[in-house]
């Protein structure tokens, strides 16, 4: 199993949240695309998975991360189509976590001085950014330029 599981499980909930778009719309729209990736690659590792997860953890019960903990413990003996599953979906959202990261690096002195006063979560400090892309530095704004974010 890849070792970066938790790490895919944990990051999938912040990645949900997660949207640059300027008006409550287009926040909606891209947030239900964000979903409906999440939900593809859960599918995808599910079906996947399905087998494993009752030949070594039928017997746990889920809830409180407790089937994630029992494959990790059997993560030498995963089969090699979950143990696929698991590393495409985890370079998958390790990919558009790093374009996050990036945005977040070139754009913190804007989101200090332009966004401080935005209360963070639901896309508001992205939403904030955009507002006032015109202002914003030029590595910031082309940061921002590499997301799709709709107008």
């Amino acid at each position: 199993m890849n070792p970066t599981f938790t790490k895919t499980i944990v990051a999938s909930a912040f990645a949900a949240t997660l949207a640059l778009s300027p008006s409550a719309n287009a926040q909606s729209d891209m947030a239900q695309k964000i979903e409906a990736r999440l939900e593809a690659a859960t599918k995808k590792i599910r079906d996947a998975c399905t087998a494993d997860v009752q030949k070594f953890c039928g017997q746990v019960t889920p809830g409180d991360g407790r089937l994630v903990l029992c494959m990790m413990a059997h993560e030498d003996k995963v089969s090699e189509k979950c143990d696929l599953a698991i590393y495409e979906a985890s370079r998958n959202l390790e990919r558009a976590i790093d374009r996050i990261e990036q945005v977040a690096d070139a754009c913190w002195p804007d989101i200090e001085k332009q966004c401080g006063n935005t209360q963070p979560g639901g896309g508001r400090v992205a939403q904030c950014l955009v507002a006032k892309k015109a202002s914003l530095s030029t590595d910031c704004a082309a940061a921002i330029d590499k997301f799709p974010i709709k107008k």
